[in-house]
C-alpha cells in the first residue's frame, strides 16, 4: 500500500472518530439536562409532601387518603418559550366551574409556541377576583390519561413581557381532580392544544 493511501485512510478514520465523538459529546448539555431532571424531581417531591402533610392540601382539608400523584416521565422537550401577543381590553370570560358556579376572567395575552413539532396558541387570563394570572388548557390527553376538565399551568408573567416560558412538565390538576368541595374553572374552548401533551400530572387514581 502506498504511503499516500495510508495517509488517506488515517485522515478518513480521524474524521469518523471526530464525528462520532461530536455526536455523543454535547458539551454542557448532559449536565444541563441532569440539572433540569434534578430540579423537576425536587419540584415533584415538594408537591407530594405538600399534598400529604400541609393543612391547606385538599387531602388534609377533606380528610382524604393521599396515594401519591401520577406523572408523565420528565421530558425537557415540553419546556418551551412562547411569544406574547398582548391584548388591550381583552375579552371577558365567564367560566363554568365544577360546582356549577361562574368565575370571571379577562384575556390579557395570546401565547404562541411550538412544542414537539406542533404549533399552539393559548389565551392567558387574569382573574377579576384576585388579579391572578391563569392558564388553563385541554389537550389530546384530556379525559384519557389526564383530568377530563383540563389542567392548569403557572406562568411567570408580567405585563410588558414579549416572551414567557411554558413548562408543561409542571402542568397540574385542579383540586377537583382529587376530591369534592372545590370550585374549579374549566378552560375556555379555544385553549385546546391539538396534540397530546404527555407531560405533567396524569389522572389521580
Amino acid at each position: 500500500m502506498k504511503p499516500t493511501q495510508v495517509l488517506t485512510y488515517i485522515v478518513i478514520a480521524a474524521v469518523i472518530l471526530i464525528a462520532v465523538f461530536s455526536l455523543f459529546n454535547t458539551g454542557d448539555s448532559p449536565k444541563m439536562e441532569s440539572n433540569y431532571m434534578e430540579e423537576m424531581k425536587a419540584f415533584r417531591h415538594k408537591k407530594d409532601s405538600f399534598m400529604r402533610n400541609d393543612e391547606k392540601s385538599p387531602f388534609v382539608e377533606q380528610n382524604v387518603t393521599f396515594k401519591g400523584l401520577n406523572y408523565f416521565d420528565i421530558d425537557e422537550s415540553f419546556k418551551v418559550k412562547a411569544s406574547v401577543e398582548a391584548i388591550q381590553d381583552g375579552k371577558v370570560y365567564e367560566l363554568q366551574t365544577s360546582d356549577d358556579k361562574i368565575k370571571t376572567f379577562q384575556a390579557v395575552a395570546i401565547l404562541h409556541f411550538d412544542v414537539v413539532g406542533s404549533h399552539g396558541d393559548l389565551t392567558l387570563l387574569q382573574s377579576a377576583e384576585d388579579g391572578h394570572f391563569f392558564l388553563p388548557f385541554y389537550d389530546e390527553t384530556s379525559a384519557i390519561t389526564t383530568y377530563g376538565a383540563g389542567r392548569y399551568l403557572e406562568v411567570d408573567f408580567k405585563k410588558g413581557q414579549n416572551q414567557v416560558v411554558l413548562d408543561f412538565n409542571k402542568a397540574y390538576n385542579p383540586y377537583c381532580a382529587y376530591t369534592t368541595g372545590y370550585s374549579c374553572p374549566v378552560p375556555p374552548p379555544e385553549n385546546n392544544i391539538s396534540i397530546p401533551i404527555n407531560a405533567g400530572e396524569k389522572n389521580y387514581e
